[in-house]
C-alpha cells in the first residue's frame, strides 16, 4: 500500500503518537523555538543524566541532526544550495538546533549535515550547556553513514577514496571508507538502512553487503518517528520496524554491534514530532567529552528513547545478574555466561502503559506490563551459546509504536557451574508487522 490516507491509518497514526508520549501538550512544547529555551530548561525528570553506583553516567543525546547547511534544507534568501521554491524545507541554523537540544534536556548533540562540515565552524556552533560531538553525514554510493570525531579539527575535509571521490562504490569501496575513517580515529554509524524503500518487502536501501558492513561501529535502527514506514507512505518511510530485526539477524550472529537512534531532523515544520531528541540516544559514559561519548557507543552501552528528557521519554536502565554461585552482574555491551539462569533487572522510567519485552537471540521470551512511573521489572532467561539479550518497551499495540530499546548483553562470559546449567529459554520470534 503506497500513500494510503484512509481513516483507519490516520487513527493508527494518532494512536502511535499518543502511545509514544506525544500528547497535545508535548507536541506544543516540542515545537520549541530558541525563544523558549529558558522556560523548558528546568523540566528534566529526576532520573535524567544521573549516574549509577559506578563512575559512569547516563547521557542523553542526538547523533543525527541537520542544519541549513544541508542541501535539502532551506536557509532563507541567502542559502547557497537551496532555492525559495523549496521554502517548505526551511530549517534551523546550527545555533538554533543546539538551543533546541539544550531546551529538551539533552547532554550532547551532533550536527550532521550531508557531506558538509560548515556548521561545525559557524559562529553559533557553541554551547556551555551540552557537549557538541563533531560529525557529518557521508553520502556513500550504497547508503548514508554518520562520521564522528573527537575534535572538529579533523573534519575540515571529508573522507575521500583513493581517486579523490566520496562515493566509495562497491564492497571494496566500503572497506576503503572504513579504513579511511579509522585512519582519522572516527566512529562510524550505518544510518537508516531501509530509508525510502519502495515497499514493505523490498530490500534495504543500504546496498552494501552485510559482510563488508561489519566494520561499522553501530547501526542506526531507529530514525525519526517509529511509525514512518512504507506500509503508510514510501515518501516518508524510514522503516525502523524492518531495520531493527535486520540488524539483529544479520549483524549480531557475526559481530557485537550496538544500536543507536537519531532524529534526522531537517525542517522546522517537523520539530514538534520529529525534532532534536526524537528519538534520543542514551549512552553510559565515563564522562561527557566527545571521546568518552563515542567510546561508550563503540562499547555498546546504549539505549534509545522515543522522546527527549523534557518530554518525559521512557527510558530503560537494565542490569543482568548471573544467578549462580560466583555469578557476576553485567551491563549493556558486557557478556554473561551461556546456559545458566540470568535475572534481567530493568528500571523502566516513564513507561506506564507500555509492555517491556525481553528478546533473547531473536525471540520474545518474557513480557511485562508497566504500570508504575519508575518500575523495576525482573525477567528471567537462559541464553544459548553465542546468543544475546536485549530489551524493548512497546506501545500497547505491537508493531505500531516503540517507546524504548536497548543494545544487547551477550553470551560469552565464564560458563556457570555444571549444577546450575539449564536449557536455553525458548520464545516466539520477534515481530513488528503492521496490523
Amino acid at each position: 500500500m503506497t500513500g494510503c490516507a484512509c481513516d483507519q491509518h490516520r487513527r493508527d497514526l494518532v494512536e502511535a503518537l499518543t502511545a509514544s508520549g506525544v500528547t497535545r501538550r508535548g507536541l506544543l512544547r516540542g515545537a520549541v523555538g530558541v525563544g523558549t529555551v529558558a522556560a523548558l530548561a528546568g523540566a528534566m525528570p529526576s532520573w535524567a543524566s544521573q549516574g549509577d553506583a559506578t563512575s559512569r553516567t547516563w547521557l542523553a543525546g542526538d547523533l543525527h541532526v541537520h542544519t541549513t547547511y544541508s542541501h535539502d534544507v532551506w536557509g532563507g534568501p541567502d542559502d547557497d544550495n537551496t532555492g525559495p521554491d523549496e521554502a517548505y524545507t526551511w530549517g534551523w541554523s546550527p545555533g538554533q538546533q543546539i538551543a533546541i537540544a539544550t531546551a529538551r534536556g539533552l547532554d550532547f548533540v551532533a550536527l550532521t549535515d550531508h557531506n558538509r562540515t560548515d556548521a561545525l565552524f559557524a559562529d553559533d556552533y557553541t554551547s556551555t550547556a551540552l557537549t557538541l560531538v563533531p560529525g557529518y553525514e557521508h553520502s556513500l554510493a550504497g547508503g548514508h553513514a554518520g562520521v564522528f570525531l573527537q575534535s572538529r579539527d579533523s573534519l575540515h575535509t571529508l573522507l575521500t577514496d583513493t581517486d579523490g571521490s566520496t562515493g566509495f562504490a562497491g564492497a571494496d569501496g566500503l572497506l576503503r571508507f572504513i579504513a579511511a575513517a579509522r585512519e582519522r580515529g572516527a566512529t562510524i554509524v550505518l544510518n537508516h538502512p531501509f530509508y525510502k524503500r519502495d515497499s514493505p518487502t523490498a530490500a534495504p536501501t543500504w546496498t552494501y553487503p552485510v559482510d563488508a558492513s561489519l566494520g561499522m561501529d553501530a547501526v542506526e535502527v531507529w530514525n525519526s518517528v517509529w511509525f514512518n514506514r512504507s506500509e503508510i507512505s514510501n515518501q516518508v518511510s524510514y522503516d525502523d520496524p524492518a531495520a531493527l530485526p535486520w540488524w539483529e539477524s544479520q549483524f549480531l550472529p557475526q559481530v557485537r554491534k550496538p544500536l543507536v537512534g537519531g532524529s534526522d531532523n531537517h525542517w522546522r515544520i517537523l520539530t514538534g514530532i520529529a525534532g532534536v531528541g526524537q528519538p534520543t540516544t542514551w549512552v553510559h559514559a565515563d564522562g561527557s567529552a566527545p571521546e568518552q561519548i563515542l567510546a561508550a557507543i563503540r562499547a555498546g552501552r546504549t539505549t534509545v528513547s522515543s522522546q527527549p528528557p523534557t518530554m518525559q521519554g521512557a527510558r530503560l536502565d537494565p542490569v543482568v545478574v548471573e544467578d549462580w554461585s560466583g555469578g557476576e552482574t553485567a551491563g549493556l555491551g558486557d557478556q554473561v555466561g551461556a546456559g545458566g539462569p540470568l535475572t534481567v533487572r530493568t528500571t523502566v522510567n516513564n513507561g506506564v502503559g507500555g509492555t517491556l519485552r525481553l528478546v533473547s537471540t531473536g525471540q520474545v521470551v518474557a513480557t511485562t506490563a508497566v504500570t508504575l512511573p519508575e518500575q523495576v521489572v525482573e525477567q528471567r532467561v537462559v541464553l544459548p551459546p553465542g546468543g544475546w539479550l536485549r530489551l524493548e518497551l512497546e506501545a500497547q499495540r505491537p508493531g505500531i509504536g516503540m517507546l524504548a530499546l536497548s543494545s544487547p548483553v551477550y553470551a560469552g562470559g565464564k560458563p556457570p557451574p555444571r549444577g546450575s546449567r539449564q536449557d536455553p529459554t525458548a520464545g516466539v520470534p520477534v515481530d513488528y508487522s503492521f496490523p
